[in-house]
């Protein structure tokens, strides 16, 4: 990545991006557009993966981080046993801490990764590191609670909130106790990481305002320090407004073992041409001047999904690796090709492989006849279905359409299509 973005403030790196929302103060840019301080974010362990919503809040603390400043990567140890009542309708299943802690260790090694990527990419070596919250509270008894943060916050104020208001008015929902505390907690963790670190600024959503306000409040109080600060990003939605999100059914996961490369390669492949330039701006390492030309030669021939390609690709450089990437774009230039025998034949065996995960592979064997290929490939119910297929030239080997019914493959064959889109890759 150049080094462009020193000629331009944070602020105005944060607002060409899209990634500013809402700041308590505005002090906080030059603090840190020089550089030396330390803020942090917080990440959900309800799963084992983050998802590409937590990945917009990693890029939106990269900006800080290229600055030199360092990150703490707050994993809620302690939150993540009662969740935020912030967007849902209905209380969340708490988990055990067996489960949280394979979460946050799995979490760990995903954000080192992530990490190591951008200075493979970029050269920038961010520093940071990753506290569980767990760790501010396992020597406080309930009552030590009480007395060191609930008595600062009151109950009129904690009601007022959008979060807990939403639950509160509808005779169809409640809250429990548990979650009406939540935001005491998340607010705590501002206070022991602005005592413990020097920790002054919070960066989060904009779902996430409420908490990070009373963080300040509490360390204005607990502290009485004004200097902290909290700022938002914007939601990043999908096309039917949600946030993207493990509960909202529309995640992309940051991990291999929860969807392939190519998955996540598709989801930027089929964005809107109207969000290519937004999406590159938040989830890319390019500049701005990078991203208007590669949204110029895009508006040339939009035909060409180059600015989806661009995008698809550099994103996944950064959360899968070169490699990763190198074979999604393969994995995707042949599902889409006319060429497909050819591509096949030009594949190394790694990116044969990857291939073979996303259509399914069948194993060759001596004298294999096509119809039982192609109902022990699953492309077919039966040898009847088989059969009909065949008969309306619906079959094809190596791109060539079959229509004697006693076909036999042979060694050299790579490649059974049923019409265009369904297919086996012969192994």
């Amino acid at each position: 990545m150049e080094d462009s973005w020193k000629k331009i403030g944070l602020r105005e790196e944060l607002e060409q991006r899209g990634l500013l929302k809402q700041f308590s103060n505005e002090a906080f840019f030059d603090i840190y557009d020089k550089g030396g301080q330390t803020l942090y974010i917080w990440m959900d362990p309800s799963a084992d993966s983050l998802t590409i919503g937590n990945f917009a809040m990693f890029m939106t603390a990269l900006q800080f981080m290229k600055r030199g400043n360092k990150l703490i990567f707050i994993i809620g140890g302690e939150t993540g046993m009662i969740w935020d009542p912030g967007g849902k309708d209905a209380e969340r299943n708490l988990l055990s801490a067996e489960v949280l802690e394979k979460n946050i260790a799995s979490i760990d090694k995903q954000v080192a990764f992530l990490l190591m990527n951008i200075k493979e990419l970029s050269g920038i070596d961010c520093k940071y590191e990753i506290k569980n919250n767990h760790d501010f509270y396992k020597d406080m008894s309930f009552g030590d609670f009480l007395r060191k943060v609930g008595k600062y916050i009151t109950v009129n104020t904690m009601i007022k909130k959008e979060t807990v208001a939403k639950r509160i008015e509808d005779p169809d929902k409640s809250i429990s106790f548990t979650e009406f505390a939540y935001t005491l907690i998340q607010g705590y963790d501002f206070v022991r990481l602005y005592e413990d670190y020097g920790c002054k600024l919070q960066i989060c959503g904009s779902d996430q305002r409420g908490n990070g306000v009373t963080g300040l409040e509490l360390i204005g109080k607990i502290l009485g320090k004004t200097d902290a600060f909290v700022m938002t990003s914007p939601l990043i939605l999908d096309s039917n407004g949600k946030k993207f999100g493990k509960s909202e059914g529309n995640a992309v996961w940051l991990s291999e073992e929860k969807n392939s490369v190519y998955t996540a390669y598709q989801f930027f492949m089929n964005v809107p041409d109207e969000d290519v330039s937004r999406f590159l701006k938040i989830y890319s390492l390019l500049d701005s001047m990078q991203i208007q030309e590669i949204q110029e030669k895009h508006n040339q021939h939009p035909e060409h999904r180059t600015g989806q390609k661009e995008l698809a690709y550099r994103v996944c450089q950064i959360i899968f690796g070169t490699k990763s990437a190198d074979q999604a774009k393969k994995v995707s230039e042949f599902m889409f090709a006319d060429n497909k025998l050819e591509l096949l034949q030009q594949s190394t065996s790694e990116e044969k492989k990857a291939i073979c995960r996303e259509v399914g592979e069948f194993t060759y064997s001596e004298k294999a006849s096509l119809l039982d290929a192609l109902v022990e490939s699953g492309l077919c119910e039966s040898r009847g279905d088989a059969k009909k297929l065949i008969n309306q030239c619906a079959i094809s080997v190596d791109g060539k359409t079959i229509s004697d019914i006693g076909f036999e493959l042979d060694p050299s064959n790579l490649l059974i299509q049923k019409w265009k889109k369904s297919m086996r890759i012969i192994s």
